[in-house]
Protein backbone atom coordinates (compact mmCIF):
# COMPACT_ATOMS: atom_id res chain seq x y z
CA UNK A 1 0.00 0.00 0.00
CA UNK A 2 1.34 3.71 -1.03
CA UNK A 3 0.71 6.30 0.83
CA UNK A 4 -0.75 9.21 -1.14
CA UNK A 5 -1.68 12.84 0.25
CA UNK A 6 -3.43 13.71 -3.08
CA UNK A 7 -4.09 17.64 -2.17
CA UNK A 8 -1.73 19.75 -1.12
CA UNK A 9 -1.53 23.58 -1.53
CA UNK A 10 1.82 25.35 -2.65
CA UNK A 11 2.78 29.01 -3.14
CA UNK A 12 1.05 29.01 -6.32
CA UNK A 13 -2.41 28.75 -4.35
CA UNK A 14 -3.44 32.20 -2.66
CA UNK A 15 -3.33 30.73 0.44
CA UNK A 16 -0.27 29.01 1.05
CA UNK A 17 3.20 29.32 1.18
CA UNK A 18 4.68 26.35 1.12
CA UNK A 19 7.30 25.87 -2.05
CA UNK A 20 6.88 22.87 -4.06
CA UNK A 21 10.45 21.91 -3.15
CA UNK A 22 9.57 22.16 0.74
CA UNK A 23 6.25 20.13 0.17
CA UNK A 24 8.41 17.26 -1.53
CA UNK A 25 11.27 17.81 1.54
CA UNK A 26 8.51 17.44 3.76
CA UNK A 27 6.77 14.54 2.40
CA UNK A 28 10.06 12.49 2.16
CA UNK A 29 10.74 13.11 5.90
CA UNK A 30 7.68 12.02 6.85
CA UNK A 31 7.78 9.05 4.78
CA UNK A 32 4.78 9.38 1.84
CA UNK A 33 5.48 7.62 -1.42
CA UNK A 34 3.44 9.73 -3.07
CA UNK A 35 1.43 13.21 -3.35
CA UNK A 36 -0.49 15.53 -5.57
CA UNK A 37 -0.39 19.64 -5.27
CA UNK A 38 -3.35 20.41 -5.73
CA UNK A 39 -3.51 24.41 -6.17
CA UNK A 40 -6.24 26.65 -6.61
CA UNK A 41 -6.84 26.62 -10.53
CA UNK A 42 -3.43 26.26 -11.34
CA UNK A 43 -1.16 23.55 -12.41
CA UNK A 44 2.38 25.23 -11.87
CA UNK A 45 2.62 24.45 -8.35
CA UNK A 46 2.44 20.41 -9.70
CA UNK A 47 4.68 21.07 -12.28
CA UNK A 48 7.05 22.28 -10.74
CA UNK A 49 7.47 19.32 -8.12
CA UNK A 50 6.82 17.30 -10.81
CA UNK A 51 10.36 18.64 -12.36
CA UNK A 52 12.45 18.53 -8.81
CA UNK A 53 11.32 15.22 -8.62
CA UNK A 54 12.05 13.88 -12.18
CA UNK A 55 15.44 15.67 -12.64
CA UNK A 56 16.52 14.96 -8.71
CA UNK A 57 15.14 11.71 -9.51
CA UNK A 58 13.40 11.97 -5.58
CA UNK A 59 12.10 8.30 -4.59
CA UNK A 60 8.60 9.91 -4.61
CA UNK A 61 5.44 10.02 -7.02
CA UNK A 62 4.19 13.41 -7.92
CA UNK A 63 0.75 13.07 -9.28
CA UNK A 64 -0.60 16.00 -11.59
CA UNK A 65 -3.30 18.03 -9.96
CA UNK A 66 -5.40 20.72 -10.24
CA UNK A 67 -8.35 22.05 -7.45
CA UNK A 68 -10.88 23.56 -9.55
CA UNK A 69 -13.67 26.01 -8.46
CA UNK A 70 -16.69 25.57 -10.24
CA UNK A 71 -19.87 27.65 -9.89
CA UNK A 72 -21.24 26.03 -7.45
CA UNK A 73 -17.39 24.62 -5.42
CA UNK A 74 -14.41 23.04 -5.72
CA UNK A 75 -13.74 20.13 -7.65
CA UNK A 76 -10.11 18.06 -7.70
CA UNK A 77 -9.06 16.86 -11.35
CA UNK A 78 -6.51 14.63 -10.17
CA UNK A 79 -4.19 13.39 -12.93
CA UNK A 80 -4.60 16.50 -14.76
CA UNK A 81 -1.69 18.27 -16.75
CA UNK A 82 -3.40 21.42 -18.06
CA UNK A 83 -5.06 24.18 -16.45
CA UNK A 84 -9.28 24.14 -16.01
CA UNK A 85 -10.73 27.38 -16.25
CA UNK A 86 -12.45 28.11 -12.98
CA UNK A 87 -16.19 29.54 -12.67
CA UNK A 88 -17.65 26.66 -15.51
CA UNK A 89 -20.71 24.43 -14.39
CA UNK A 90 -19.70 21.22 -12.17
CA UNK A 91 -20.95 19.05 -15.24
CA UNK A 92 -18.60 21.22 -17.15
CA UNK A 93 -15.63 21.04 -15.42
CA UNK A 94 -15.65 17.32 -15.05
CA UNK A 95 -16.22 16.77 -18.39
CA UNK A 96 -13.22 18.38 -18.81
CA UNK A 97 -11.31 16.40 -16.27
CA UNK A 98 -11.99 13.28 -17.81
CA UNK A 99 -11.52 14.56 -21.35
CA UNK A 100 -8.05 15.30 -20.07
CA UNK A 101 -6.92 11.90 -18.63
CA UNK A 102 -8.35 12.66 -15.27
CA UNK A 103 -10.09 11.40 -12.20
CA UNK A 104 -12.44 13.69 -10.31
CA UNK A 105 -12.09 13.92 -6.85
CA UNK A 106 -14.36 15.92 -4.45
CA UNK A 107 -12.84 17.78 -2.06
CA UNK A 108 -14.40 18.56 1.16
CA UNK A 109 -17.69 17.95 0.05
CA UNK A 110 -19.93 18.65 2.88
CA UNK A 111 -18.04 21.96 4.09
CA UNK A 112 -20.31 25.35 3.30
CA UNK A 113 -17.23 27.65 4.61
CA UNK A 114 -14.51 26.09 2.38
CA UNK A 115 -17.00 26.26 -1.03
CA UNK A 116 -17.71 22.19 -0.45
CA UNK A 117 -19.79 21.47 -3.88
CA UNK A 118 -21.97 19.08 -3.18
CA UNK A 119 -23.35 21.98 -0.33
CA UNK A 120 -24.72 23.71 -3.72
CA UNK A 121 -25.76 20.63 -5.98
CA UNK A 122 -26.39 17.33 -6.26
CA UNK A 123 -24.78 14.85 -3.99
CA UNK A 124 -25.60 12.37 -6.73
CA UNK A 125 -23.41 13.42 -9.46
CA UNK A 126 -21.23 11.13 -11.42
CA UNK A 127 -17.75 11.55 -9.85
CA UNK A 128 -14.77 9.35 -9.44
CA UNK A 129 -14.09 9.68 -5.68
CA UNK A 130 -14.84 11.69 -2.45
CA UNK A 131 -12.74 13.23 0.33
CA UNK A 132 -13.95 11.32 3.43
CA UNK A 133 -11.45 12.12 5.74
CA UNK A 134 -10.53 15.93 5.17
CA UNK A 135 -7.60 16.84 8.21
CA UNK A 136 -8.84 20.31 8.67
CA UNK A 137 -12.42 19.91 9.62
CA UNK A 138 -13.05 21.20 12.79
CA UNK A 139 -16.19 18.78 13.45
CA UNK A 140 -16.10 15.21 12.38
CA UNK A 141 -19.60 15.74 11.05
CA UNK A 142 -19.03 16.75 7.06
CA UNK A 143 -16.14 13.71 6.97
CA UNK A 144 -19.28 11.25 8.32
CA UNK A 145 -21.77 12.95 5.38
CA UNK A 146 -18.99 11.79 2.53
CA UNK A 147 -18.51 8.43 4.05
CA UNK A 148 -22.16 7.88 4.10
CA UNK A 149 -22.01 9.34 0.29
CA UNK A 150 -19.57 7.23 -0.84
CA UNK A 151 -21.24 4.37 0.72
CA UNK A 152 -24.11 4.49 -1.42
CA UNK A 153 -22.46 5.53 -4.38
CA UNK A 154 -20.10 3.22 -4.17
CA UNK A 155 -17.33 5.90 -4.76
CA UNK A 156 -14.00 6.26 -4.16
CA UNK A 157 -13.03 7.11 -0.56
CA UNK A 158 -9.43 9.55 0.00
CA UNK A 159 -8.24 10.95 3.01
CA UNK A 160 -6.00 14.00 2.16
CA UNK A 161 -4.27 16.60 4.44
CA UNK A 162 -5.33 19.75 2.26
CA UNK A 163 -2.37 21.31 3.59
CA UNK A 164 -1.38 24.97 3.55
CA UNK A 165 1.37 24.94 5.38
CA UNK A 166 4.69 22.25 5.74
CA UNK A 167 3.89 20.95 9.34
CA UNK A 168 0.46 19.51 7.97
CA UNK A 169 1.49 17.53 4.97
CA UNK A 170 0.21 13.83 5.40
CA UNK A 171 -1.94 14.74 8.66
CA UNK A 172 -4.26 12.61 6.28
CA UNK A 173 -3.65 10.44 3.43
CA UNK A 174 -4.85 7.53 1.13
CA UNK A 175 -3.72 4.43 1.76
CA UNK A 176 -3.35 2.98 -2.32
CA UNK A 177 -2.80 -0.71 -3.63
CA UNK A 178 -1.39 -0.29 -6.85
CA UNK A 179 -0.71 -4.43 -7.28
CA UNK A 180 2.91 -3.50 -7.76
CA UNK A 181 2.55 -0.60 -10.13
CA UNK A 182 4.17 2.24 -8.09
CA UNK A 183 3.64 4.72 -10.81
CA UNK A 184 1.17 7.91 -11.68
CA UNK A 185 -0.76 5.81 -13.98
CA UNK A 186 -1.00 2.68 -11.54
CA UNK A 187 -2.04 5.50 -8.68
CA UNK A 188 -4.68 6.78 -10.88
CA UNK A 189 -5.94 3.35 -11.63
CA UNK A 190 -5.98 1.66 -8.31
CA UNK A 191 -8.23 5.03 -6.93
CA UNK A 192 -10.44 4.51 -10.51
CA UNK A 193 -11.06 1.08 -9.64
CA UNK A 194 -11.59 1.73 -5.48
CA UNK A 195 -8.36 0.00 -4.16
CA UNK A 196 -7.84 3.10 -1.63
CA UNK A 197 -8.74 3.79 1.88
CA UNK A 198 -8.67 7.07 3.82
CA UNK A 199 -5.89 6.94 6.77
CA UNK A 200 -4.43 9.52 9.37
CA UNK A 201 -5.66 12.07 12.19
CA UNK A 202 -7.23 15.51 11.80
CA UNK A 203 -4.39 18.69 11.64
CA UNK A 204 -4.48 20.19 15.41
CA UNK A 205 -6.79 23.50 15.26
CA UNK A 206 -4.07 25.13 17.28
CA UNK A 207 -1.10 24.84 14.51
CA UNK A 208 -4.11 25.69 12.18
CA UNK A 209 -5.02 28.61 14.44
CA UNK A 210 -1.15 29.44 14.27
CA UNK A 211 -0.99 29.90 11.24
CA UNK A 212 -3.75 31.86 10.59
CA UNK A 213 -1.85 34.34 13.09
CA UNK A 214 1.11 33.91 10.69
CA UNK A 215 -0.89 35.45 8.08
CA UNK A 216 -3.24 37.43 9.03
CA UNK A 217 -1.21 39.59 11.81
CA UNK A 218 2.50 38.71 11.14
CA UNK A 219 1.84 39.03 7.13
CA UNK A 220 4.10 36.18 6.48
CA UNK A 221 2.07 35.64 2.98
CA UNK A 222 3.59 38.38 1.09
CA UNK A 223 6.77 36.11 0.42
CA UNK A 224 4.27 34.19 -1.34
CA UNK A 225 3.99 36.43 -3.98
CA UNK A 226 7.88 37.43 -4.13
CA UNK A 227 8.26 33.72 -4.47
CA UNK A 228 5.48 33.35 -7.68
CA UNK A 229 7.37 36.48 -9.44
CA UNK A 230 10.49 35.04 -9.73
CA UNK A 231 9.72 32.16 -11.40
Amino acid sequence: MLKFDPHIHSVYSCDSRSTPRDIIDRAEKIGLDAIAISDHNTTKGSKEAFKIAYYEKKDIIVVPSIEISTDKGHMIGLGVLEDIPKGLSAIETSDRIHDAGGLVIIPHPFSSYRHGLFCNTDPNMIVDGIETKNARYIIGHSNKKAQHLAYNNRLATLGASDSHFIESIGDCYTEVNTKGNHSIDGILKAIKHKRCKPAGKGTSNFIIAKEVFAKKVLKKYPKREEYVRGM
